[in-house]
């Protein structure tokens, strides 16, 4: 299989003066827009304690607040991926860019807590629209040559410190103000976004499709809801216990029915002709593995700031911000490094540098400090990560013409699913090692157990992922 490098100028890429401004414009609001729909996750989760005590809602309705976002965030991805390829991007890109100002006016304006649930499946759904279609503006936007590494490298940094700022804002509106404000500050920021790709970014070319393969999205949706759904359940009631399981083998299931689908149908939910190129497929594994090391790591780092180091909501904040820098010197390293080592390489290098941040994870104690157990690994995680993510992307969009906007998705899909599923994943190790130690020592000890334990099990998997997708991308270059 040939591949092209990314270095090479395309005759499409030659514009006017006036024209290439405009299309850095349109990046500048495009990275506005999908930065607030993934700071939605981390912004939440800093202001859901002042707002459950507020609006007076349960724990199991709190915890809902979270993974409803994230799960119609991540499921319903694909579906907006193929509508932005049928309908043009910019249009999908800037309605759901409406949408979610419109969802987070009615969470923050939220009288109770139903209401709230009601406005964070609106802000997941109109979010996801906004996530797929974004990535694929840029992939067309900035077609080939040193102008596309230039984005997809500024798209890593504005991604890093984003989402490590995103915690201190949080906790800055949360401490300042009130909960209301991480919702309604996405008003103005999402409509000034829209306003702004409206006259800048380009019309994109529709593929013309009537079919939106709504069978397919509503079986992956199930069975992406019924995989974090069990893995939630496996949590609260152990690995043994029958109703963790159920939902698992339902999901499996439903994945089965899903690609039977795929296979059979004449315009597919995901076109087979994606899958058929291992340079993406490559990519897309990369991605999901990263999904599960980053933020199943910024979930354990935070439990342990706040839970052992007893760190507030805005000491946290700050603390991530390491985590930022780290994105941002990377990235600007990226596009050297992509003239001298391969797709293949530049990924296993950045898994296997967060699967060393996760497996330090297992070193953390009562005495621990920041500095020496909490910022080395806050460094490695957004180096890894940045790697990963921009170098994936790039890879997994390439070329994918008509077809990017599904291709866009399944890459912040990929992300986003592996996300929710490495943290429930993860939880559920660390919740079951901790209640077995509770039996036969202190609280403390029992939980540092569970820290360990499933810092362990995630380093594993970032490890054998690594090994796999540079095998793969060896295999791919054979070819």
């Amino acid at each position: 299989m040939s591949t092209i490098d990314p270095d090479t100028e395309h005759p499409s890429d030659q514009r006017t003066p006036a024209e290439n401004r405009r299309r850095w414009w349109a990046l500048g609001f495009i990275l506005a827009g999908n930065l607030a729909v993934f700071a939605a996750v981390t912004m939440m989760n800093v202001a859901l304690p002042q707002a459950q005590e507020e609006l007076g809602f349960s724990d199991a309705a709190g915890a809902a607040v979270v993974t409803l976002y994230s799960l119609c965030f991540g499921a319903f991805m694909l579906l907006g991926g193929r509508l932005a390829d049928v309908f043009g991007l910019r249009r999908c890109l800037a309605t759901g860019l409406v949408g979610f100002a419109a969802a987070s006016l009615i969470g923050g304006l939220a009288p109770t807590g139903e209401i709230l649930l009601i406005a964070r499946g609106l802000q997941g759904l109109s979010g996801a629209l906004v996530a797929a279609t974004a990535l694929a503006m840029i992939s067309v936007m900035f077609t080939h040559g040193p102008d596309r590494t230039r984005a997809f490298a500024v798209l890593g940094m504005v991604m890093g410190m984003g989402t490590a700022a995103s915690f201190t804002l949080a906790g800055a509106l949360v401490d300042g103000v009130s909960w209301q404000w991480v919702m309604l500050i996405n008003v103005p920021l999402a409509l000034v976004v829209a306003f702004g790709l409206v006259r800048t970014a380009p019309a994109t070319p529709t593929t013309g499709h009537s079919n939106l393969g709504l069978g397919s999205a509503l079986l992956v949706t199930a069975a992406l809801g019924l995989l974090v759904f069990g893995f939630d359940r496996t949590s609260a009631l152990g690995w043994s216990h029958p109703s963790a399981w159920g939902p698992l083998i339902g999901a499996v299931v439903l994945f089965t029915a899903f690609t039977v689908t795929l296979r059979r149908s004449a315009q597919p939910l995901i076109p087979l002709r994606l899958l058929a190129d291992r340079h993406r497929i490559t990519a897309l594994t990369a991605v999901f593995v990263v999904g599960i090391g980053m933020f199943a790591g910024m979930f354990i780092l935070t439990t342990f700031l706040q839970g052992i180091l007893d760190y507030s909501a805005l000491e946290t904040g700050l603390a991530f911000l390491p985590f930022g820098v780290s994105a941002i010197a990377t990235s600007q390293m990226i596009a050297a490094l992509s003239r001298r080592v391969s797709t293949g390489v530049m990924l296993f290098s950045g898994l296997f540098l967060m699967a060393v941040a996760t497996a330090s994870f297992m070193l953390l104690g009562s005495d621990s400090t920041y500095l020496t157990g909490v910022l080395p690994a806050m460094l490695l995680l957004g180096a890894g990560g940045t790697i990963v993510m921009i170098t994936g992307a790039n890879a997994a969009t390439l070329g994918a013409g008509a077809d990017s906007g599904i291709a866009s998705a399944l890459v912040n899909s990929g992300q986003q699913i592996g996300a929710a599923l490495g943290t429930a994943l993860l939880t559920a190790i660390m919740t079951a090692t901790t209640r077995h130690h509770l039996a036969q020592s202190d609280e403390l000890t029992a939980t540092l157990a569970g820290y360990r334990t499933a810092s362990g099990v995630g380093a594993g998997i970032l490890v054998v992922s690594a090994v796999a997708v540079l095998l793969l991308g060896r295999a791919s270059h054979r070819r």
